[in-house]
């Protein structure tokens, strides 16, 4: 039985949850407090937050690290390592056709349910068939789900599927009876077998967490949580500053210095998995010619687009992947910025006056895309390339007549992706995207390899080999990934997170 201190504790943080929502980030007669982070709680400012309370109606990045506070998934991606480990999954086997998923014991729900096999069908059926479902397209390969026992899941696949860990990464599982008794929706889910227990939330506004403290694994040590939605960068720093928010996400870079003079708050940066390149598509000229595409890759340098547009926040590509992703090759290194060489190859390939082309770009959906853009331009006009710069909405740009119908002939683009398999099968696998209009049966080979080879150093290797290929022929220039910038209270013990995810179940916090 929870204490009446408890009780009142909980009363207080609610009713200030409730009020934040209300009153002005900054207003100076209101203040939540302006002392740092405590184990009692933590409030988090994102510029993200769930619109639905339907686990599966989203399909973009950041509200999938809103959810598994609650709920979680049989697998997930092990940053440190590079490799998939087991959550509600104790382990596996890839048995040809079949992945055998050998699920936790004594895991339970928060209504205190156990978590069995039944639970994880019933999941992977409404993924596929709930009519809002945007998930469902993660498993077309998948023909057959089956559980022996209660603690064992076996998938069927149309072919060998050695890429199915990816399609199950940040996949929750909800309760089936929990589903059940309440008329067979989603759209109010509530319960999971995660870290916290959701206590109320607001569309796109404030969501209340409280520790699960039958938490399976060791539980949290922050005891509450409240999440919420604050669009506005400016506002997210200024509550930050304020001690309004103990960790806030997408820090500006321009703010970086004032957060970290400040006594109160830090920065926290990581590597992304956000990859940076210029898309050249092999079916437009001249990108037909593999000279042309390789004197691109020698005019252009983003050490400088990252010292003077990035102020430094960011890691340069040196090959077709970053180097915390699953298939990258330390032994490839990028093409060296020389505009001379590029020029000789120009020549060779027939343009010895150099040539003009359009590159393309969505501004408004990549981090000061147009600086970007124009350095880029005037690096390229070194090497005798004239381009000009073509901005679009990012639906006209990503759509039917843009990247994804083949028409764009030369474009900026950004990738999130922990594995190789998601990049080399988008865009340079024959027939699977027109992004790049990329065909080698060589490489197509290696990714069909990759795909089917369950053990994973030989897969490593197989997309290495295919990496090489890439940055022999490239239909892309490869340019960076940037830092994930984070702002947090000063005592906040929390490395940070690739994905643009906080996690509050992962903080500790300094006496």
């Amino acid at each position: 039985m929870p204490s009446t201190e408890a009780k009142m504790n909980r009363r207080k943080f609610l009713k200030t949850g409730a009020a934040l929502s209300l009153v002005g980030l900054t207003t100076a007669t209101h203040p939540r407090r302006a002392f740092p982070a405590s184990k009692n709680r933590v409030v988090v400012f994102q510029g993200v937050g769930l619109d639905s309370l339907h686990p599966y109606a989203y399909s973009g990045g950041g509200i999938s690290g809103i959810w598994q506070h609650v709920i979680e998934p049989l697998i997930e991606m092990d940053y440190s390592r590079s490799e998939y480990v087991g959550v509600l999954a104790e382990s596996w086997e890839f048995q040809g056709k079949k992945w055998i998923f050998r699920l936790r014991k004594k895991v339970r729900f928060h209504d205190g349910s156990p978590f069995t096999s039944k639970d994880v069908l019933f999941t992977l059926d409404r993924i596929v068939n709930d009519r809002k479902s945007l998930q469902a397209s993660n498993f077309a390969e998948v023909t057959g789900v089956e559980a022996p026992d209660d603690y064992t899941v076996t998938i069927t696949t149309k072919q060998l599927n050695a890429v199915l860990l990816e399609r199950l990464n940040n996949r929750f599982i909800v309760s089936q009876s929990a589903v059940e008794k309440n008329g067979n929706q989603l759209d109010n889910y509530k319960i999971g077998t995660g870290p916290y227990k959701l206590v109320s939330w607001q569309r796109a506004g404030n969501l209340v967490l409280t520790r699960n403290d039958d938490y399976w694994r060791a539980k949290p040590e922050i005891k509450e949580v409240l999440v919420k939605t604050v669009k506005e960068e400016s506002a997210r720093v200024a509550g930050l500053l304020a001690g309004q928010a103990d960790a806030i996400s997408n820090l500006p870079i321009e703010e970086i210095d004032r957060v970290e003079k400040n006594p109160r708050t830090r920065v926290e940066k990581v590597q992304g998995y956000r990859m940076y390149f210029l898309a050249m598509n092999v079916t437009h000229k001249p990108f037909d010619n593999k000279l042309v595409r390789q004197a691109f890759n020698y005019s252009v340098d983003p050490t400088v687009i990252l010292k003077h547009i990035f102020e430094g926040n960011g890691y340069v590509l040196n090959g077709p992947l970053s180097s915390n992703m699953i298939g990258y090759d330390p032994a490839i290194k990028r093409y060296p910025y020389d505009p001379k060489k590029a020029r000789e190859l120009l020549a060779k390939a027939g343009y010895p006056n150099g040539l003009e082309v359009k590159l393309y770009l969505a501004p408004d959906r990549h981090l000061k895309g147009k600086e970007v853009c124009q350095v880029i331009a005037r690096q390229l006009s070194e090497s005798g390339i004239k381009a000009e710069l073509v901005p679009q909405e990012y639906p006209i740009y990503w759509g039917r007549d843009g990247v994804n119908g083949g028409k764009l002939p030369f474009y900026y683009a950004g990738r999130s992706a922990y594995d190789a398999d998601t990049f080399y099968d988008q865009y340079f696998h024959t027939g699977v995207t027109k992004r790049t209009g990329y065909s080698n049966a060589e490489l197509d080979k290696l990714i069909e390899e990759e795909q089917q080879t369950g053990d994973h150093k030989k897969r490593v290797a197989v997309l290495q080999q295919a990496g090489r290929i890439v940055m022999e022929d490239v239909p892309v220039v490869p340019l960076y990934t940037l830092a994930e910038i984070y702002g947090l209270a000063r005592n906040i013990i929390w490395r940070g997170n690739p994905n643009n995810e906080i996690i509050v179940a992962d903080m500790k916090i300094k006496a």
